[in-house]
């Protein structure tokens, strides 16, 4: 079931972000060199991260580096094909809280990435001990923000660096209640987030700089 959901995870987040680009009528060509690139990009950095932070002894997907991929893709395509930059941030920004939410659905499946310790309300009973449903709160709060987005995109209202930067804000503030987290006063996963919150200021403190020199 884990796989399953990683793969639907891909294969939805491909579909809406062609969907998007096709309907702002960019050439078919150009759709198909982006989403390989993004595939690439997301997957490779999704592995290199869990290997690097194994100590190079383990594989797995990173949802972090698989996200910092996708916005490394939509970043690089800004550059190669900038008359299209604005569709490629909506397309790959939109679709990130999509994959991540059902990427959680797998990973509850799994029993990987855990809560912290927790017997209250809804915790999760395993021959190990009771623990924080953190997979399914994960998942179903990026899926509502997945919602949030699309009503925000149809309404033209949707800013892609804003949004981004608000799922790294959440990532982080969910990441409090990992089992990962509980010997740790900053995680991992919680320094890569402010790291793609300190780049993304940066891209946009850029363009506003760039359009001041417009104007």
């Amino acid at each position: 079931m884990y796989r399953i959901m990683i793969l639907a995870s891909f294969i939805l987040g491909i579909l809406v972000s062609s969907y998007i680009l096709k309907n702002r009528k960019i050439p078919t060509r150009i759709i198909i060199m982006s989403l390989s690139l993004e595939l690439m990009l997301s997957v490779y950095l999704a592995l290199m991260v869990t290997y690097l932070l194994s100590g190079a002894k383990g594989y797995g997907l990173n949802s972090t580096g698989g996200a910092f991929g996708m916005l490394l893709g939509a970043l690089i395509f800004s550059f190669i094909t900038p008359q299209y930059k604005d569709a490629f941030w909506n397309a790959y920004t939109l679709v990130l809280p999509l994959m991540y939410g059902l990427g959680k659905i797998g990973c509850s499946f799994a029993g990987c990435c855990g809560g912290i310790s927790y017997n209250g309300i809804c915790h999760v009973h395993t021959a190990e001990g009771d623990f924080f449903p953190i997979q399914i709160l994960e998942a179903s709060i990026f899926l509502l923000i997945f919602a949030m987005s699309v009503f925000m995109y149809l309404r033209n209202r949707f800013d892609p660096i804003k949004a981004a930067i608000i799922y790294s804000l959440i990532k982080i503030l969910l990441d409090f209640l990992r089992a990962s987290h509980e010997n740790k006063i900053i995680s991992t996963n919680q320094v890569m987030c402010m790291v793609v919150i300190v780049l993304l200021l940066m891209i946009r403190i850029r363009e506003k700089h760039g359009q001041g020199i417009k104007e």
